[in-house]
């Protein structure tokens, strides 16, 4: 009998299957077994996989402060007057994992030589390597000269003489607080700073 081509090809591929599936059902139990190992071995992959990822990607657990949460126009009112303005106001801006938030105000004394100011520089750590990161810059941004180390203030603080700055390290921020005339931080006092550092740190 004369099948023609797709005739032949027909049969080889009936054959074929015919064999497969009596090949599948007279090992039925070792494809069973060989499926469960795979698939045991294919999950053990995923799961090291999925690890492994978690575990290369940084934990974002401590939330940026803002510098302007920390010290209000309201708060600032208090100590620069009710004609207090708002010249400076940035949000977090992040830099590995490290941000870190601008805010100033000024007393709306229009006369740049005796107008008083109030600003922070807030630089927070996003994350445990942030923290330890920003703990390590803290101590080594320290002057050796122009440096006065403050006791009972957050975990660490010194006031910058030169700059008229307090630095200020709590958990996983570092704040850096100025208050006095701003065309001439050197004249800031300390007591007046402290104040600031207060209202800013509770």
């Amino acid at each position: 009998m004369y099948l023609g081509s797709s005739g032949i090809l027909e049969l080889i591929m009936k054959t074929y299957f015919q064999t497969a599936q009596t090949y599948v059902l007279e090992h039925k139990k070792e494809f069973t077994t060989g499926g469960i190992v795979v698939l045991a071995i294919a999950l053990i992959f995923f799961g090291l996989a999925l690890y492994s990822y978690n575990t290369s990607q940084p934990k974002i657990v401590y939330e940026p402060a803002r510098a302007c949460d920390l010290l209000t126009l309201d708060e600032a009112k208090e100590f620069l007057g009710g004609a207090t303005i708002n010249g400076v106001a940035s949000n977090p801006e992040q830099t590995g994992a490290i941000t870190t938030s601008r805010c100033g105000y000024s007393d709306g004394n229009i006369d740049p030589a005796t107008a008083k100011v109030a600003a922070i520089v807030v630089r927070t750590g996003i994350n445990d390597a942030g923290i330890e990161l920003n703990k390590a810059q803290f101590a080594s941004g320290m002057p050796t000269e122009n440096v006065e180390v403050i006791k009972d203030l957050g975990e660490s603080a010194y006031f910058n003489t030169e700059l008229g700055q307090l630095n200020v390290l709590k958990g996983s921020t570092w704040v850096i607080m100025s208050y006095g005339l701003g065309a001439s931080p050197a004249s800031n006092k300390l007591e007046d700073v402290v104040k600031l550092a207060d209202k800013v740190l509770n």
